[in-house]
């Protein structure tokens, strides 16, 4: 394609003074779509030093020089940045937008985001994230070359900013255009404005929550890894000592303690215990094949890979991620970290948190800063209000609309027996059998998965047969949920996609019949297509939660921020003696967010106000 510029002498200016902004600024003020781009010393906004902001149009770069300019307190700079009129192109924007907010003191409004279009547009068959790199040689077949990024990484307020880094710079803003072009018509081709425009707008929600991120008690964490440290070793010397009896060789150490008879990490080893000493014929020692049998020695490897998981996961690591300048964590939240449109998170990944338990209580050590309190809402039992709202299934309306228990309802209708506000006292195996069956379907799950999970929670012996006969007894009772599953898994394979309502669409990879494995592609396909819907909505309601939490944040002038969402949760943090009327509020928009989507089933989110992170 023609490009309006020079790759390999890009047009620029150079901006150090006030009055050359000025200038710059009476041309970029007239133009309706810009590019922008910044130049650090690092990654993280609180410790690196901001050095340049790029705004160009098609043709021309206007480089402002951060060290040089006064840009907090340059309003007219400022101003021009937070204009809805002057749509603004970056690429991970969210990045920008962090390093501009902190060193600008400015909320850039009207983005585009050519990494998230790019995303948006191969839903389920790319990847989660794609370098400009990666955009430029798609779009325009050029090699771009991002050798010069790493030198800005040694300039201080007296460096000169050389030739080469100013073409870099220049550059990165230059070639957004031609990708922005050929992307914003896939887009319309594909139906995916409002889906771009959700995630576009998201993004300076979860920029505000990445900025503000939450308190750790370093002290408490560390406490709680000691017990689990002390179970988990517990745990592996009654491993040991449970399989000695199988082995003929037990060695003594020096000490005159039996050693380990095996190395409980080693598939190898584990492989020959089950296989040649139990006799259990396992394929692998994955969880999920474990999980099938009652064997008292799998289930203390189980509860000991437990153990070892949370150790692994939530140790050291998790508190090296703490800032040394704001000693809070600022998790990653990636927008679009999953197909379905979920958010994932990293550095640390606060998603894998798992709920206060008496053993773990990893959610207690994260609190408020002293005179805040951390204001927690989550939607009840939302992806179950999805499917019902979906499958237009009457039955399954009515209970959640009358405020029934939803896992109770299912299990008086799967079982045959009369539902009743203390059900859960009076049949508890039926409400444990119901429970899986209803969110494993909605994962597309066969008898033989299902099976398997309500054996998992149960601790009863469930075969495929049953596992078979409770989902048809399940559909039995929601008959119009399973005409909507098994129509949308068709519609999937046949199109080649699904959609949210919203309009979100994940793609798929569709076999040829000739293909040996096509049976089980299509299933699969069939499998992802019954969740995508479910899941992308929750996604998409969450999404549009967060904006308007953060747009009636600024507009009333509240006092803390976003903090994290986790699938169907959002925390904030606020000042005291603003806490109980944000929960409220939080919730009131929670409910508006997800009434966009949800107009027959009654919508859920009750807020909880304290010290720690609970709901």
């Amino acid at each position: 394609m023609e490009l309006k510029f020079d790759p390999a002498n890009p047009s620029y200016e150079y901006i150090s003074k006030e009055d050359q902004a000025n200038a710059a600024l009476d041309i970029l003020e007239k133009a309706k779509v810009v590019g922008v781009d910044i130049e650090s010393t690092g990654l993280d906004p609180y410790t690196s030093t901001l050095l340049l902001v790029q705004i160009g149009t098609e043709d021309k770069s206007y480089i402002f020089d951060a060290r040089a300019l006064d840009l907090k307190n340059f309003t007219r700079f400022k101003e021009y940045l937070e204009s809805p009129k002057v749509l603004k192109i970056f690429h991970n924007g969210k990045f920008d937008y962090k390093h501009i907010k902190i060193h600008v003191g400015a909320a850039p409004t009207n983005l585009y985001d050519t990494m998230l279009a790019e995303v948006i547009l191969n839903a389920g068959l790319g990847r989660g994230y794609y370098s400009l790199k990666d955009l430029t040689k798609k779009y325009t077949g050029m090699d771009l070359k991002k050798d010069v990024r790493e030198t800005f990484e040694g300039v201080t307020n007296k460096t000169k900013i050389n030739v080469e880094q100013l073409q870099y710079s220049a550059l990165d803003t230059l070639i957004l255009f031609p990708i922005f072009d050929q992307q914003l018509v896939k887009i319309k081709n594909e139906n995916l404005l409002n889906v771009a425009k959700l995630e576009f707008a998201a993004t300076r929600a979860v920029g505000e929550m990445e900025l503000t991120g939450i308190y750790i008690d370093e002290k408490k964490w560390r406490d709680i890894m000691v017990h689990l440290s002390e179970r988990r070793n517990a745990l592996a010397k009654e491993f040991q000592e449970a399989i000695r009896p199988y082995y003929s060789n037990n060695m003594i150490d020096l000490f005159g303690n039996h050693a380990d008879t095996i190395n409980m990490n080693s598939q190898q080893q584990l492989m020959d215990l089950f296989n040649n000493k139990l006799n259990l014929n396992l394929p692998s020692t994955g969880d999920a094949l474990l999980a099938l049998h009652n064997e008292p020695i799998v289930k203390l490897l189980r509860n000991y890979r437990g153990y070892e998981k949370l150790l692994s996961a939530f140790g050291d690591s998790l508190l090296s991620k703490i800032n040394p300048v704001t000693k809070r964590l600022h998790p990653e939240f990636n927008q679009l970290g999953t197909a379905t449109g979920r958010f994932s998170c990293n550095n640390p990944n606060l998603q894998q948190i798992p709920r206060n338990s008496e053993e773990a209580p990893f959610r207690t050590c994260f609190n408020p800063e002293a005179g805040h309190k951390l204001v927690t809402a989550d939607y009840s039992s939302f992806e179950m209000r999805i499917l019902a709202e979906l499958s237009g299934d009457a039955k399954m309306i009515k209970a959640l609309n009358d405020g029934l228990d939803i896992h109770s309802y299912t299990a008086s209708l799967m079982f045959n027996v009369p539902y009743s506000d203390d059900f859960k006292k009076k049949y508890p195996s039926y409400r444990q059998i119901a429970k899986p069956i209803g969110f494993g379907l909605m994962y597309g799950m066969g008898s033989m998965g299902l099976a398997a999970r309500i054996e998992n929670e149960t601790g009863t012996p469930v075969s495929r047969e049953q596992g078979e006969d409770y989902m048809n007894r399940y559909f039995a009772s929601y008959p119009s949920v399973k005409d909507y599953l098994n129509k949308t898994a068709k519609k999937a394979v046949r199109d080649g996609f699904s959609t949210t309502p919203l309009g979100r669409k994940r793609w798929y990879d569709k076999p040829l019949k000739d293909d040996p494995d096509f049976r089980k592609k299509e299933s699969r396909i069939e499998r992802e297509a019954k969740n995508h819907p479910i899941q992308g909505t929750n996604a998409d309601a969450v999404k549009y939660a967060l904006i308007f939490l953060n747009d009636r944040m600024k507009k009333e002038g509240i006092h803390g921020g976003l903090t994290l969402t986790v699938h169907d949760e959002i925390v904030s943090e606020i000042r005291d003696d603003e806490a109980e009327y944000w929960a409220k509020v939080q919730s009131e928009e929670m409910v508006r967010a997800a009434q966009l989507f949800i107009k027959k089933v009654k919508i859920q989110s009750d807020p909880f106000v304290g010290d720690v992170w609970e709901h």
